[in-house]
């Protein structure tokens, strides 16, 4: 069975719409500036106020399609094959796991803001390889169930230095 993944409405749509009001309001100042199209909504600004504000929306652009290109993954999962897909939405990079190149899964959390969200962890040599994390897609449960050809490591529940350690590829698992 072929099981995609769904974007979650909170958590990834969020960044894209924020990407696209920074993306939208960079290009209304360079059209705005160099008097391309004439915006009664942006001030004038002369040289210097222009390139550092230009240069301060191009960072928060570039760091948000940083994060979108790192964390939001399109993810399909066949369990008739025993393969798993991640491929990123922004450079369409494709990376293709066979159910035998993990040691198994694990269950854990990890924290957002205020709250811990649900995540499967794909475990080879007590490293996590990749994971799926409940944030960022909507039908995680799915996704869990169809991962069940694999074995299961248990539950784990990390503090704060083994979450960077697990997000950073390092060994988790003792």
């Amino acid at each position: 069975m072929l099981i995609k993944s769904k974007y979650n409405t909170f958590g990834s749509w969020m960044f894209f719409i924020l990407t696209s009001l920074f993306l939208a309001f960079f290009l209304g100042e360079l059209l705005n500036h160099f008097s391309i199209v004439r915006i009664s909504y942006f001030l004038k600004l002369d040289n210097r106020s222009f390139y550092i504000t230009n240069a301060l929306f191009g960072f928060v652009l570039f760091f948000f399609f940083f994060l979108i290109s790192s964390f939001i993954k399109s993810i399909t999962i066949d369990s008739n094959e025993r393969t798993l897909i991640f491929k990123n939405i922004v450079t369409r990079q494709t990376n293709t796991y066979a159910y035998s190149d993990f040691d198994g899964f694990i269950d854990t959390f990890l924290n957002h803001k205020s709250a811990s969200y649900k995540t499967i962890g794909l475990i080879k040599d007590k490293k996590v390889i990749r994971y799926i994390d409940s944030f960022w897609v909507s039908n995680y449960d799915e996704l869990r169930q169809s991962l069940e050809g694999l074995e299961y490591l248990g539950t784990y529940n990390f503090g704060v230095l083994k979450q960077f350690k697990m997000l950073f590829r390092q060994p988790v698992i003792d």
